[in-house]
């Protein structure tokens, strides 16, 4: 809605320069006369064109009703001014081709303001929608291509899970259909993980937890593994299936080759509104990360494709002294 102070002060000004000019071509009754004459038909037009853009009606019937307000209140305010000034009774032309000039010049120009206010309101719905549009489109596109990433990220999990339980069905039932239960722990979980759009860090704990349950029956006393998550930051906003090609790598590459088995980590911790995470092993490490595999490719391009340059995740790895993998995201609501 426009500011009326300043919209009624715009039309005082603009009446008493029409009254001005009136009087330098010497037409009317002077410049006293034509204010009155201006500022009534002015100000009359005004009203009926606020009072009918007020109605939510489609383009033609508007235009129609503009022109009607703009006839009428010409028509009124030549009247009123008339009546005010006493020029009514004195039967000359003058004051009603007054009226009229003032009409077809504040008519003119109510008209022009008014279809390009509604030109513009129009190009400004299309503008909307067409960013509406191409925002749905990039939404859409940014879905698919995470859903696409996040089913490349643990095939080879469940062949080796279930090709152990096919091993102990006749070795150890028992052991068999410990690891069977904890599997299919783990996959309820999953699924609604990797379904979800969103989620909190305490939603990825959960999944590291029947996760790591599966492999704690498979590796025995050879796997150990600790939290250090404080409570405040499991509500945290966080990425679904983050964490796990991370602890899944630390498993694979560290600790599984290891004899003895090993020990797995997981810290998080906050600053400067920033979620640190850090998954470290003490396994066999390597000297360098040849080419990342899959697990890793996938966590950085998801990296890039939510936060855009924003977040990082970094690799520090030694043979024989295990791996830490560093992954630093934005918290929500925080400053890029």
């Amino acid at each position: 809605m426009p500011n009326l102070p300043a919209a009624l002060a715009a039309t005082l000004l603009f009446n008493a320069l029409v009254a001005g000019f009136l009087t330098a071509i010497g037409f009317g009754g002077g410049f006293q006369v034509n204010l009155v004459f201006s500022n009534c038909i002015g100000l009359s037009i005004g009203v009926l064109l606020v009072g009918v853009l007020r109605f939510k009606l489609a383009p033609a019937p508007r235009a129609a009703a503009a022109a009607a307000a703009i006839l009428v209140g010409a028509a009124l305010g030549g009247m009123l001014a008339r009546l005010i000034t006493g020029t009514g009774s004195s039967g000359d032309g003058s004051h009603e081709g007054q009226s009229l000039l003032l009409g077809l010049v504040f008519g003119a120009v109510a008209a022009t303001f008014f279809w390009l206010r509604e030109r513009n309101a129009n190009l400004r719905r299309e503008l909307q929608r067409g960013e509406l549009a191409r925002l749905e489109a990039e939404k859409q596109a940014l879905v698919a291509q995470l859903r696409l990433l996040q089913a490349q990220i643990e095939p080879h999990f469940l062949f080796n899970s279930l090709a152990n339980v096919s091993a102990l069905i006749e070795a150890d039932p028992s052991r068999a259909a410990q690891l069977l239960d904890a599997l299919i722990r783990y996959l309820r979980t999953s699924l609604q993980r990797t379904r979800a759009e969103g989620g909190t860090l305490g939603d990825e704990i959960a999944l590291l937890t029947a996760y790591l349950d599966v492999l704690k029956i498979r590796m025995g006393d050879r796997l150990a593994y600790a939290f250090a998550v404080p409570d405040a930051l499991l509500a945290c906003d966080f990425p679904p299936m983050l964490l796990q090609p991370l602890v899944e790598n630390a498993i694979r590459h560290g600790l599984e080759p290891k004899l003895a088995g090993g020990h797995l980590d997981l810290m998080a911790t906050q600053e400067s509104g920033r979620l640190r995470l850090r998954v470290s092993d003490d396994g066999v490490g390597f000297a360098e990360i040849p080419g990342e595999g899959v697990g890793l490719a996938n966590i950085r391009a998801r990296l890039d494709a939510l936060y855009g340059g924003r977040a990082r995740m970094v690799i520090d790895a030694k043979v024989g002294a295990g791996v830490t993998a560093t992954l630093e995201i934005p918290l929500a609501g925080a400053a890029a």
